[in-house]
Formats: structure tokens, C-alpha cells, sequence
């Protein structure tokens, strides 16, 4: 199944609009929660607050994981 990692914050929309191809749903949320955790180790902590949100090809929302501050 093909799955869209889109990044939201509460300023704007990061689109993922290429996707990736997953056998499960459980390494996609793998894969949404390395995406998160790497965001939160961003030096300037823009991301923190945001969330990965999951969609299937029909734009339906499966899930999400939100971007947390890495623990220093």
C-alpha cells in the first residue's frame, strides 16, 4: 500500500507528495515515528509541536504521531 507522510504545524502544511510503498501498516508507523523523532532533534525546535500525519492514497488520514522535544 502506497502511504503520504505529511508534515503539519500550526503555520502550514509540508506535503508528502511522492509517498511509500509499505507490505504493513505497522512499519509505516515505524516510519512516522522516525520521521517525528528526527524532527525533534532539529536545532531550532520548529518542528516540535507539529505532528506526521499518515494518508492512504484516497487523502484519508490513518493516523499521526506528534514531534516532541528530544530529551537533552
Amino acid at each position: 500500500m502506497r502511504l503520504f507522510f505529511d508534515v503539519f504545524t500550526q503555520q502550514t502544511p509540508s506535503y508528502d507528495f511522492h509517498g511509500r510503498y509499505f507490505g504493513r501498516q505497522e512499519d509505516a508507523a515505524e516510519m512516522a515515528e522516525l520521521i517525528a523523532a528526527d524532527l525533534g532533534y532539529s536545532e531550532d525546535n520548529d518542528w516540535v509541536g507539529s505532528q506526521v500525519q499518515v494518508r492512504n492514497v484516497a487523502g484519508e488520514m490513518l493516523f499521526a504521531v506528534p514531534v516532541l522535544a528530544a530529551a537533552a
